[in-house]
C-alpha cells in the first residue's frame, strides 16, 4: 500500500499504465516486405504468358508476386540468420565477382569478401539469392518436415492419379525411304523388292538415306509425329494395323516411306510397382512444398505485405 502513497510509487504505476496503453493502442509498426520486384515478376508473366499463348488473368499475375513476396521473406530470414555470410557457395561467388570487376588488382580473397559484403553485392545478385532462398528451404524442411509416406499413402496416391500412368499403343517399325524427287527406275526397284516381301533390310538398300534412322522401338504415335510429322502419323496410324508386312507409301514432311511394323504394344496401365518410386519422390516434395508455405504464412504474419 505504501507503493500508491508513494510520490514515486504512483509514478511508475502512472508509466506503467501509459506505457502498455501506448502498445495497445500504438503498436510498434510491422516490418514492411514488398512490393515484389516490378521487373522480376514482368520477366515471369512474359515467360508464361508465352507458354501457355495467352494473356495473363489477374489470379496468375497475383499468384506471380505471391511468389516473389515468398522468396523475398525467405531471403529476409536467411540474411537476419547469417547463412548468406557462412555460406561458402556464395563467398565464392563474391570473390569471383570481385575479381572479374578488377581482374589486375593483387589482393587476397578474405579481403575481397570483406569488401564484397561492404559494397552489399549479395543484396543484388540473382544467383546469391536464388542459393539463399533454396538454403531456407532446406532448412525449414529439415527442421519441420520429413513426415514418414506409408504404403498406404502411394496406393491411395496411385489410385488417385492412376488415369495419369496411362501408357499409349506404342510401336516398333522399321521403314524404308524415298525422296520426293527420286527416279521413277529408283521406285519402280523399291516397288519390285516390297511385292517380293522383302526384308527391311534388302529394301534398304535400293531406298534414300534417311538421317534420323530406320528402326524405332516402342514409340507412341505422338513420338511418331513429332519425328516424322503429324501427316506421317495420321497415315501411320490408319495403315500400321498388322505385323509383319510392308505399307504404304506414307507421305512425310520429308518424303515417302514404306513401313515394316514388327510389335504393336497395346496401352496399358503402369503397374502400382512400376511408379511407386515416382510416387513417393512426388509425395514427398508435395510435403516439404506444404511445409515450407506453412512457416511462409506463419512468418507473414509478422510483416506488412505491400503487394
Amino acid at each position: 500500500m505504501r507503493l500508491f502513497r508513494s510520490v514515486w510509487g504512483q509514478f511508475v504505476i502512472i508509466g506503467l499504465g501509459l506505457f502498455l496503453l501506448d502498445r495497445t493502442f500504438f503498436p510498434e509498426p510491422k516490418p514492411v516486405i514488398g512490393p515484389p520486384n516490378a521487373e522480376r515478376v514482368a520477366l515471369q508473366a512474359d515467360a508464361l504468358s508465352q507458354l501457355q499463348g495467352a494473356e495473363l488473368n489477374e489470379s496468375q499475375v497475383v499468384a506471380i508476386k505471391d511468389h516473389e513476396i515468398r522468396n523475398e521473406l525467405l531471403f529476409i530470414e536467411a540474411l537476419d540468420r547469417g547463412f548468406v555470410e557462412q555460406d561458402q557457395v556464395v563467398q565464392r561467388r563474391l570473390i569471383r565477382n570481385m575479381r572479374f570487376m578488377d581482374p589486375e588488382r593483387d589482393v587476397d580473397d578474405e579481403t575481397l569478401l570483406t569488401e564484397a559484403f561492404e559494397l552489399r553485392l549479395h543484396l543484388s545478385d540473382e544467383v546469391i539469392r536464388r542459393r539463399s532462398v533454396q538454403v531456407m528451404e532446406t532448412l525449414i524442411v529439415a527442421s519441420l518436415g520429413n513426415a514418414t509416406i506409408t504404403e498406404q499413402d502411394l496406393q491411395l496416391e496411385y489410385e488417385a492419379k492412376r488415369d495419369n500412368f496411362q501408357v499409349p499403343v506404342r510401336y516398333s517399325f522399321t521403314h524404308v525411304f524415298l525422296r520426293d524427287d527420286a527416279t521413277d527406275e529408283k521406285r519402280s526397284n523399291l516397288l519390285a523388292l516390297l511385292g517380293d516381301r522383302a526384308s527391311p533390310e534388302q529394301a534398304r538398300k535400293v531406298g534414300d538415306v534417311f538421317l534420323a534412322g530406320y528402326q524405332f522401338e516402342e514409340r507412341s504415335l505422338l513420338e511418331i509425329s513429332r519425328q516424322f510429322g503429324d501427316d506421317f502419323a495420321y497415315g501411320f496410324a490408319s495403315q500400321a494395323e498388322s505385323l509383319g508386312e510392308w505399307v504404304g507409301p506414307i507421305k512425310s514432311i520429308f518424303g515417302s516411306h514404306w513401313v515394316w511394323v514388327h510389335d504393336i504394344a497395346e496401352s496399358r496401365v503402369k503397374s502400382f510397382a512400376e511408379v511407386a518410386q515416382d510416387l513417393r519422390r512426388d509425395l514427398r516434395r508435395d510435403l516439404d512444398d506444404q511445409v515450407i508455405q506453412d512457416w511462409v504464412d506463419e512468418t507473414l504474419q509478422q510483416y506488412e505485405v505491400r503487394l
